[in-house]
């Protein structure tokens, strides 16, 4: 049956023929099923009725005046399957078709223009067959990335956090050493600056270190009951002096958060990093950054985009939230933004962001980020509450 309702499929007939085209319309007239129906006599009018009306299908007489149906499949571009029909049962013409896309290739006979219905009805269940393994190969796609991704970070994650393990200890007795030369020399020897010097590049390469066993998630957390609210103002000081003297900086916090099972001095690395990062992606005179704190139910949606492999249980939670009025990032820089070394800065930098991937990790938290070119960045840490039953990581299955 033939209707206006756009809500059924719209079929274009593409047909130079106007008997052939009286045929077909008026068999799809009496079909059980309904269509919306459009008609063009050439391949210009079906283009401009293409472009007026997107159809769910298309049925194209072979030749036309004006060129090959087989045009119309680069033209509709994967919009819609289409189906060819012509007078001639040549093999040869059959292979081209198929060749230049057309899902289908019909002779017309009487039998057909009768049975158009049930044509259309194949085209469009085959159409959403061939969708729905396409779908399916790209997100399998998709998830191969995504695993060879996470493999990828987690070797690298298992040889950064053996090297700075056995570093570090190199390191402790560096610093341990040059510690004891400085006590046993007198104030005014040569050599004392140079052994100071040396005592503070070994004391920046144990902070590097540090930084790689915090992205491992093979650092030493020294946790304990936290308030975040209460970190943050014990360290304001600190933490307006990273950013810059042009930037607003804002403080929004609650002072009745629940507290949490974490390591202070770690949590304040974190918060360090994250204002860094928001400082140096503001290239304007105005720009500012808040940093807030707060509590708050989640469901599981919302905690499922977390940049964390392991997925919270749905249940509240103390978030910190960082947000700049930076230039922000694209789909590109926001999947690479916790990679080690990546960076969009100079050569050198591309440890902070990954500490931080690291570190929450390790306390079993959550990462949000929301960001986009132009619109700045805004990403928000979750903790977990002391004694909150709810809390536990979800596994793969429960996800689904």
């Amino acid at each position: 049956m033939l209707t206006d309702n756009r809500n059924v499929p719209l079929i274009i007939i593409v047909e130079d023929d106007y008997d052939h085209a009286e045929l077909m319309k008026t068999s799809l007239h009496g079909a059980a099923e309904e269509y919306c129906l459009k008609i063009a006599a050439s391949l210009h009018d079906a283009r401009v009725t293409i472009e007026q009306h997107p159809p769910d299908i298309i049925l194209t007489d072979y030749r036309l005046p004006d060129g090959m149906g087989s045009e119309l499949v680069s033209t509709v571009n994967g919009l819609c399957p289409v189906i060819l029909l012509t007078s001639q049962g040549n093999e040869q013409v059959a292979v081209n078709a198929m060749k230049a896309g057309a899902q289908d290739y019909v002779v017309k006979t009487s039998a057909v223009f009768a049975g158009i219905s049930r044509i259309v009805q194949r085209g469009l269940r085959e159409w959403a067959l061939i969708q729905d393994q396409k779908r399916a190969k790209e997100e399998f796609h998709r998830i191969e990335r995504h695993l060879l991704h996470v493999q990828k970070l987690e070797s690298l994650g298992t040889m950064s956090g053996g090297i700075a393990h056995d570093f570090n200890n190199l390191l402790q007795a560096v610093l341990g050493n040059l510690e004891l030369s400085l006590s046993k020399l007198p104030e005014d020897a040569p050599a004392r600056n140079f052994i100071c010097q040396a005592f503070n590049a070994a004391e920046r390469a144990a902070r590097l270190s540090k930084m790689m066993l915090a992205y491992s998630g093979r650092g030493f957390l020294n946790n304990g009951e936290l308030n975040l609210t209460d970190l943050i103002e014990k360290n304001a000081n600190i933490s307006a002096a990273v950013i810059s003297q042009n930037i607003l900086f804002n403080l929004n916090l609650n002072r009745g958060l629940p507290l949490i099972l974490a390591d202070a001095d770690q949590i304040q690395q974190v918060i360090m990093a994250l204002l860094i990062n928001s400082s140096e992606s503001i290239t304007t005179a105005n720009g500012s950054i808040d940093l807030s704190t707060g509590v708050q139910d989640f469901d599981k949606k919302s905690l499922n985009n977390s940049r964390l492999e392991e997925k919270l249980a749905a249940g509240r939670y103390v978030w910190l939230e960082v947000s700049d009025s930076g230039c922000g990032m694209d789909v590109e820089t926001r999947n690479k933004m916790f990679d080690p070394f990546f960076t969009t800065k100079f050569t050198g930098r591309g440890l902070g962001m990954s500490a931080v991937h690291g570190l929450i990790r390790s306390h079993k938290g959550a990462i949000m980020v929301d960001s986009s070119p132009g619109r700045g960045t805004t990403i928000r840490l979750l903790f977990p509450i002391i004694n909150m039953p709810n809390y536990r990581v979800i596994s793969d299955v429960e996800k689904e």
